[in-house]
């Protein structure tokens, strides 16, 4: 099973105990934004003191944090973040969620809790196939969900310093979710993820510490990085590991597709992707001590095309575990459709590389299911989730026990008369054996 659908079966179980209901979060109006957004805060880490960098053996916290915007509930979250230089530079040593968004709700609680691949829950299997430089925590509140706007800490990650050097902290899963009540049945939730922008955060506790963050430039659009679509390149929060208040004068980029801007004086820069891809973009800064520090990062940039992963369930929220059939059209004009797929074993089914911007018609049928159709809206670069509950029909009339029954009596029938035909037998050719016996007297 695909891991942000298998984490849907997750909240789907979770909410199947309880109703959506208010919550008694302080929301914070998240304004400025075009779009909902998960980053590391504070964004550059580097000192206990001014002017002195944190040293080996010294601790400190970073937060993972969410703005989410209205319109958006949040219901639980799946979050993994990787950090680089693993025991090197930094060690994980914990994480802290006694104060987060969930914590004034006595019904929630961690449901993955990982570190360096090593679980703190114990028979928890969430940790299968994370090593070090990973930590990874997942929570859900049962029964009520938090309703944007609002902005709070998720969990606080706890580094202890293991030596001098850099490390960053990149969240490389955000799972969000977002349950919509079902208009037909208010106790039935179709769980989406909530689209988000990733910002990332960064220490060092020695030399210069280039540090860039990235995003589109109108979110709103998406808040993946497409072809075409201008990317701002943030360098504003690269600083002095040593901790003094130094500035910065010069800035160069190159992004990974034989484009550069060199010696530029602003620390942000706009730049747009031909095609999609995976990107080596490095920064160089310069201080004004001309003093140098660099860094590289990994920016992929998705197809301008959007997909349609779906959770078929019946109308008591169990998986519908094949028998059904699918079949996607470009509307409801249409009658044939351009792309037809069975449900998975695990009630999963995808469809990839759909234009974005358009209203898809579904139709659902089986041999065990009333048919049913919907529209389904898919956006550019993001994977649209959603749950679709169907109708089981009713099982055939069973007349399999009348049938046996009727073949018994049937069959004590035949018996009862084969010895009523016996016993008139007898009594017939005893009274003919009379009938002679008294002839023959006379």
């Amino acid at each position: 099973m695909k891991p942000k659908l298998g984490l849907f079966l997750v909240f789907a179980l979770i909410m199947a105990c309880g109703l959506l209901g208010g919550s008694s979060f302080r929301v914070v109006n998240a304004t400025g934004q075009s779009s909902s957004t998960i980053s590391i805060s504070p964004v550059q880490t580097c000192c206990g003191a001014p002017d002195r960098p944190l040293q080996t053996g010294e601790s400190f916290s970073v937060g993972v944090n969410a703005s989410i915007l209205i319109g958006e509930s949040v219901q639980g979250f799946d979050v993994r973040v990787n950090y680089t230089n693993p025991y090197v530079v930094l060690q994980a040593t914990g994480i802290d969620y006694s104060s987060n968004v969930f914590s004034s709700h006595s019904n929630s609680g961690p449901l993955t809790e990982c570190v360096d691949g090593i679980s703190k829950i114990q028979n928890a299997a969430g940790c299968a196939g994370e090593t070090l430089g990973q930590v990874h925590f997942t929570e859900a509140i049962l029964g009520q969900a938090l309703a944007g706007p609002f902005s709070g800490v998720l969990f606080r990650i706890i580094f202890q310093v293991s030596g001098p050097g850099s490390s960053i902290f990149v969240i490389d899963r955000s799972d969000i979710s977002n349950p919509n009540p079902d208009p037909s049945n208010p106790q039935q939730f179709h769980f989406q993820l909530i689209p988000l922008v990733r910002n990332a955060g960064f220490f060092g506790n020695q030399g210069v510490v280039a540090f860039f963050n990235y995003q589109p430039q109108d979110a709103s659009i998406s808040p993946s990085l497409l072809p075409n679509q201008p990317v701002v390149f943030d360098a504003s929060a690269s600083f002095a590991g040593n901790g003094s208040s130094v500035s910065f004068r010069l800035y160069s980029w190159n992004f990974g597709d034989g484009s550069a801007v060199s010696n530029a004086t602003v620390a942000t820069t706009t730049h747009s992707f031909r095609a999609p891809g995976n990107y080596t973009v490095s920064l160089t800064v310069w201080d004004t001590q001309n003093e140098m520090g660099s860094i590289s990062r990994y920016v992929g940039v998705l197809p301008a095309l959007g997909n349609l992963a779906l959770i078929v369930k019946n109308q008591i929220g169990t998986v519908m575990r094949g028998n059904v059939n699918v079949r996607v059209f470009n509307s409801s004009s249409f009658s044939n459709p351009f792309a037809t797929k069975a449900v998975g074993a695990s009630g999963d089914v995808q469809f990839n590389g759909l234009i974005p911007g358009s209203s898809y018609y579904l139709t659902f049928s089986g041999d065990t299911v009333e048919s049913f159709s919907k529209t389904e809206l898919v956006e550019p670069g993001l994977t649209t989730y959603d749950t679709v509950y169907l109708t089981e029909k009713a099982p055939p009339a069973d007349y399999s026990g009348l049938i046996y029954l009727g073949t018994i009596l049937g069959g004590l029938g035949i018996v009862l008369a084969a010895i009523i035909y016996k016993t008139r037998s007898r009594r017939v050719d005893s009274s003919r054996r009379s009938s002679r016996k008294g002839k023959s007297r006379k």
